[in-house]
């Protein structure tokens, strides 16, 4: 092996020991100012032991109007959202310690992690492009998590779903553009879609599915975009049926957009995973119910979905009464002996059943007594 690679290796390998370490001990790199500092010191130093040579296409530029699109649009389709869900102020208002802070040191954390990848995967080796991914995505994780979040299942999964997969797939778009197309259209791409947060002063309610669905499916629909304009035919990556790909690709979107549309449970329809044995045979634990949100009426005998203490439990209603003008709801799980104490009102009421999915939860609940015990 040639002594550039080696010592390409080398600095790759040290840089993700660091992240690592940094990560699993919160002690090195405690904030976005400190790591701010060490990537682009590291930057500037590997950038002069390696001084790679660029080969950037000619689409260059036409690429980084692309990617401004890109970014301005995903911003458009979020606050749009907002229109039908609503919105809430924002965590960050905009001031010049938010500036100092939060938003010049994210710059320059993008700025340098652009420069590293571009040197580090100059050579185009799997190793390198491999290596360069888990060096996003350890950056990604020191910025947006830290081990306390891990500790519960919230955290896990927001963590899993919002940041770690999401990341997975930001980071090949990343790489995929960086090689053939230099750093630029991913700093402006990466701007546009991270710097609102500190400065836009609301943001739209909307739930973490669909945060992490669209930080997953959207690179990769950009990533779609740019080789069917700009990879030659008989690359990696490409399906000869083009057709047959594209409507692949739109049946795949539609089908995790449902999906997501129902976990969220913020429309008409969404779902819910059984995580108890109070209605056995009829729901068993690890099942999951598709439940109506707009019901127009309810009738003894119905599975419905109610709010008691914070806690959406799942039970048949066995009886309605209305005195001085408030309808009593009583409920009673179908293999508990009493019924449950109290009644409901409208108030409390979510949903009613309309459909059952058996065992499909069961990975949840598993995760979920997992982190409980």
């Amino acid at each position: 092996m040639k002594k550039d690679k080696i010592r390409l290796y080398i600095l790759q390998f040290f840089l993700i020991l660091i992240l690592l370490v940094s990560f699993f001990s919160n002690k090195l790199l405690i904030n976005k100012i400190s790591i701010a500092i060490f990537l682009l010191l590291y930057a500037l130093f590997v950038r002069k032991i390696i001084r790679s040579s660029k080969n950037i296409s000619i689409h260059s530029k036409e690429v980084e109007k692309y990617m401004a699109v890109f970014g301005l649009l995903y911003l458009a389709l979020y606050y749009l959202i907002g229109l039908y869900i609503g919105y809430y102020n924002a965590t960050y208002k905009f001031n010049f310690w938010v500036l100092y802070t939060q938003i010049l040191p994210l710059i320059v954390i993008i700025i340098s992690s652009e420069i590293l990848r571009r040197e580090f995967i100059h050579d185009k080796s799997k190793l390198s492009f491999i290596s360069t991914i888990l060096i996003g995505i350890l950056i990604d994780l020191a910025i947006y998590t830290n081990l306390n979040s891990l500790s519960t299942i919230d955290g896990f999964l927001e963590s899993l779903g919002y940041i770690l997969i999401s990341s997975i797939a930001s980071n090949i778009l990343y790489n995929y553009i960086s090689i053939n197309f230099g750093i630029k259209p991913n700093i402006i791409y990466r701007l546009i879609t991270t710097i609102y947060l500190y400065i836009i002063p609301i943001t739209p309610d909307v739930s973490m599915y669909f945060k992490s669905f669209a930080r997953i499916v959207y690179p990769i629909l950009i990533l779609l975009v740019l080789i069917d304009s700009y990879e030659k035919k008989g690359k990696i990556l490409t399906i000869k049926n083009k057709k047959f790909r594209d409507m692949l690709t739109v049946f795949m979107i539609v089908i995790v957009i449902l999906f997501t549309m129902l976990i969220s449970c913020k429309f008409k329809y969404g779902l819910i995973v059984i995580g108890s044995n109070s209605m056995i045979n009829t729901l068993d634990k690890g099942d999951a119910v598709v439940y109506n949100s707009k019901y127009t009426d309810l009738k003894e005998g119905q599975v419905i979905l109610y709010k008691k203490n914070n806690i959406i439990i799942v039970h048949r209603i066995i009886r309605i009464e209305e005195t001085d003008g408030i309808k009593r709801i009583y409920t009673k799980g179908d293999s508990n002996v009493n019924a449950d104490e109290g009644y409901r009102t409208n108030d409390d009421i979510i949903g009613i059943v309309n459909l059952r999915i058996k065992k499909i939860g069961l990975p949840t609940i598993w995760v979920n007594e997992l982190f409980n015990s």
